[in-house]
């Protein structure tokens, strides 16, 4: 081959490459736009239920369209603690059977029609205002790039077979003996490992299977050591991540090592059983995949890149099967394998960060888990600083954890700030855009609190290193203010759960206004109180002081809890602000009615 001939071949192959990615990519986005309601509820279905676990993992590698941003996703609830580590290596199971849905449609004979799937979604996309025809759209556009990019690979790769020295490199790896088997199987692993991308590896390995530069043998070999290499990209993204993480990294590392291992062994069995289950099958199948006219080459296996697919799903479906029972097993040795040494995972807060692995809606659910561990640790603060306000003697020991968990709460809204801050650069839809900047405010809203809670510590701290006392009845005032705060927030806190989605009827607004409303009427209460207290001489003027900065603390506590809640639903003081007058109106009519009948 001439010199121009390599650079168009060079450029035809990585374009190829380019314009399949790109579409892997933006079908990936589309499919999670349009079911993103449906993620939420898969995640929401994990239970330790090994099955359920797996099944989930099918569900969401099918509709991401990538076992890559399944693992890093699991990294990412691993470390926010929404996922337990034998619910992740469930849903790893569920990922790698999941991921083979890929090999079918690369092999699915539409190349040809990948610029009408184009032009189809064309319409919709730019013509329709729905935001969910216009995901279609881009479903249908991103097929015809996935189809037309594997078009651009295959036809890239056909002058080579004139080649002689590219015929000679091929004999070292063709899979005829054990030692070219795990050739094949290495060489599979090292290239995925440096495109980080399982799918454009098993792209150019069933491209080169059909411009007949590889046998099937050899094919089958190369995706088999392309299961361990996409293992990698999991790996990387649970360093740094909590002990959990990183078990289930080597988990994933396990399964599909040993998987391959034993498919070695039987190498010869396993590829004559699949070509002769694919050659068998019924003409209606094998015509849905079988090369002709332009796409056919002379003298190679017509049914070869079905043959590939058929492979592929026959070892992780049999594979991750056969590992489901011994789950548990498996989930001991890892633990055994990584132990502890000290780690509290559940401290550990780590976002994976890594966008380019992740959709704008998966990062929104790990920052919501986030946002999940912060409200409990919020939840502890508070419950800490309200009983360190009600001692009688110091325990440092107590001041101490309040004062971590201030500097913990600092680090997590760091971290989802930064993070989601990243995550709006992304082409987000307006519902996602809205819940990105919600959830943002809601993690300065719960640090604020908290940085209260740290101020209670402080005021209370003060009074034991200068001696100071308040009176039985300012402590009974401290005492109710403190339990009817505490109250209010925990009641707010579990209204982000339930309303997660959901809008809050006019009941529930009128429960939050009466006690908001009632907190300030009876802070204003105890300090009057306590003021009159103070001129009386019943009270120390310096413990008056911090008594009063008390109140104040509580009362922002109260103000930032109502933030919280208008942050997740959002129109609160405009709806607070319609109920109050409705409720005068009906107050007044009821008044004016016994007038009205005296009349």
């Amino acid at each position: 081959m001439k010199a121009e001939d390599w650079f168009t071949l060079a450029y035809t192959v990585v374009g190829g490459l380019g314009i399949f990615l790109f579409g892997m990519k933006l079908l990936s986005e589309s499919l999670q736009a349009l079911a993103s309601d449906f993620i939420r509820k898969l995640i929401g279905w994990l239970t330790n239920n090994r099955a359920v676990a797996m099944g989930v993992g099918v569900l969401l590698t099918v509709i991401v369209q990538s076992s890559s941003v399944t693992t890093v996703m699991l990294v990412g609830f691993i470390n926010a603690g929404l996922m337990t580590l034998t619910q992740a290596v469930g849903v790893i199971l569920g990922a790698n059977i999941g991921t083979t849905i890929t090999g079918w449609i690369i092999a699915f004979k539409v190349g040809k029609y990948g610029l009408l799937l184009v032009g189809a979604g064309f319409v919709p996309f730019f013509f329709m205002k729905s935001i969910r025809w216009k995901s279609i759209g881009k479903v249908l556009i991103a097929l015809g790039m996935v189809f037309l990019g594997l078009q651009f690979m295959s036809g890239g790769f056909k002058p080579l077979s004139k080649t002689n020295d590219f015929q000679s490199m091929l004999v070292w790896f063709q899979a005829d003996s054990m030692l070219s088997v795990l050739a094949c199987v290495a060489l599979g692993c090292l290239l995925t490992f440096i495109v980080q991308s399982s799918s454009a590896m098993l792209a150019i390995t069933m491209s080169l299977a059909a411009a007949g530069q590889i046998d099937y043998q050899t094919a089958a070999a190369l995706v088999l050591g392309e299961n361990i290499g996409t293992t990698i990209t999991m790996h990387l993204a649970a360093i740094g991540g909590t002990i959990d993480a990183k078990r289930a990294s080597y988990a994933h590392i396990m399964f599909n090592v040993i998987g391959v291992s034993v498919m070695v062994i039987i190498f010869p069995w396993y590829t004559e059983f699949v070509e002769s289950t694919v050659n068998g099958a019924p003409g209606i199948v094998s015509g849905l995949f079988k090369t002709s006219g332009e796409t056919a080459v002379e003298g190679v296996d017509t049914l070869i890149m079905m043959k590939i697919a058929a492979g592929h799903s026959l070892f992780n479906i049999t594979n991750n099967l056969f590992f489901l029972p011994l789950l548990p097993l498996l989930v001991k040795l890892v633990v055994w394998m990584k132990p502890d040494k000290g780690m509290k995972s559940k401290k550990r807060l780590k976002l994976s960060g890594d966008l380019t692995k992740i959709s704008p809606e998966l990062a929104l659910e790990e920052a919501e888990g986030e946002i999940r561990l912060m409200r409990d640790v919020v939840m502890d603060s508070y419950r800490d600083a309200a009983k360190y306000v009600r001692l009688t003697a110091d325990q440092p020991d107590l001041y101490q954890n309040i004062d971590h968990l201030e500097h913990v709460t600092d680090n997590i809204q760091m971290e989802v700030t930064l993070f989601l801050t990243e995550v709006m650069q992304l082409s987000m839809t307006a519902d996602q855009a809205r819940r990105g900047y919600s959830l943002i405010r809601i993690s300065d809203e719960l640090e604020s609190i908290v940085d209260y809670c740290q101020n209670l510590a402080k005021y209370r701290a003060r009074m034991f290193r200068d001696k100071m006392v308040f009176t039985n009845d300012a402590q009974s005032d401290l005492n109710e203010l403190l339990e009817r705060t505490g109250v209010f927030l925990e009641g707010a806190v579990q209204f982000m759960i339930v309303h997660h989605d959901a809008e809050m009827n006019d009941e529930e607004v009128r429960e939050l206004i009466r006690q908001s409303d009632g907190i300030g009427e009876r802070a204003d209460e105890i300090r009057d109180a306590h003021l009159e207290r103070v001129r009386e001489g019943r009270c120390d003027a310096l413990a008056g002081m911090v008594f009063s900065d008390i109140v104040v603390a509580l009362r922002r506590i109260k103000n930032h809890t109502v933030n919280l809640i208008d942050a997740r639903i959002g129109r609160w003081e405009e709806r607070r602000d319609a109920l109050r007058n409705l409720e005068r109106k009906e107050t007044k009519r009821i008044a004016a009615a016994p007038a009205a009948g005296t009349n």
